[in-house]
């Protein structure tokens, strides 16, 4: 492994110790953050739900739909 691998890997391990030290209110908030970009990458054009010929368009959902039972 070169040592801009090695450069990378470490940076990783430190950020995840530092995300790990947070106290759990703090990762609520970074959560929020992240779901919030989410959605709205969800929402713009860059992301289209796909439809596969002769069926449905597939979409990604929060929760499950409702049984139609």
């Amino acid at each position: 492994m070169n040592e801009q691998w090695q450069a990378i890997l470490e940076s990783k391990r430190r950020e995840r110790a530092r995300l790990a030290a947070l106290p759990f209110s703090e990762k609520v908030v970074l959560l929020e953050k992240l779901r919030d970009r989410a959605l709205a990458v969800a929402g713009s054009g860059l992301y289209r739900a796909h439809e596969p010929a002769g069926g449905k368009a597939r979409l990604l959902r929060e929760r499950p739909p409702e049984s139609r039972a």
